[in-house]
């Protein structure tokens, strides 16, 4: 008797840890069917939208933090650079102008979703405090190591033999706060940032 209320509660336990990794597996395959792609970019289509469905709910409610209506703000995310994975050590850089929006920001985020610490203390850059050159243009350097000008850190100096992970060591992501029409009716192919990838060591 004791054996087979043993093996009741194995199979009851192997049953909620299965419907778990299902739920999770339908919800992460939800996030990704929202997702369209702007060259290395990808964008929400659903989040905040008035017809998503019961798991495009759910997937939002957890992948999709702070997701308000598509009108007040969309949300692109970059985790490669022409199919590589993000990583620290290496030198990008952000280029780009000005956005059809009422105001946006360029974030880096580490492997966790949170700031990435640093000495500086910056985290973010946007349509305010970029040095921009005569013609409104700018760039953004994203490296560990301190740059000149627009400098964003993705770790202190030394990140890349303590932080590194198999996968991307971090994520930019672009906010557009009351977003352009081109943002809302196509946000394949609006405007956003180009990113470069400068050399590894």
């Amino acid at each position: 008797m004791l054996k087979l209320l043993l093996k009741l509660a194995l199979a009851g336990i192997a049953s909620v840890v299965l419907a778990a990794l299902l739920l999770a597996r339908s919800i992460n395959g939800g996030l990704d069917s929202m997702n369209v792609r702007n060259g290395d970019w990808s964008t929400s289509v659903s989040a905040g939208a008035e017809g998503a469905g019961v798991m495009e709910k759910a997937a939002i409610a957890i992948g999709g933090l702070l997701a308000s209506t598509r009108e007040n703000s969309m949300y692109y995310r970059l985790h490669t650079v022409n199919g590589e994975p993000l990583k620290l050590g290496c030198r990008y850089r952000i280029s780009g102008g000005d956005y059809d929006a009422d105001w946006w920001s360029i974030t880096a985020y580490g492997w966790d979703n949170y700031l990435i610490p640093n000495t500086a203390g910056r985290y973010s850059f946007n349509n305010e405090n970029l040095q921009r050159d005569g013609q409104g243009q700018w760039d953004i350097a994203v490296d560990v190591n301190e740059q000149a000008g627009n400098w964003l850190p993705v770790g202190p100096a030394g990140a890349t033999e303590t932080f590194r992970l198999p996968d991307n060591d971090f994520d930019l992501l672009l906010r557009l706060y009351t977003p352009g029409k081109a943002y809302l009716e196509q946000p394949e192919s609006a405007p956003v940032p180009t990113v470069t990838l400068e050399g590894c060591p």
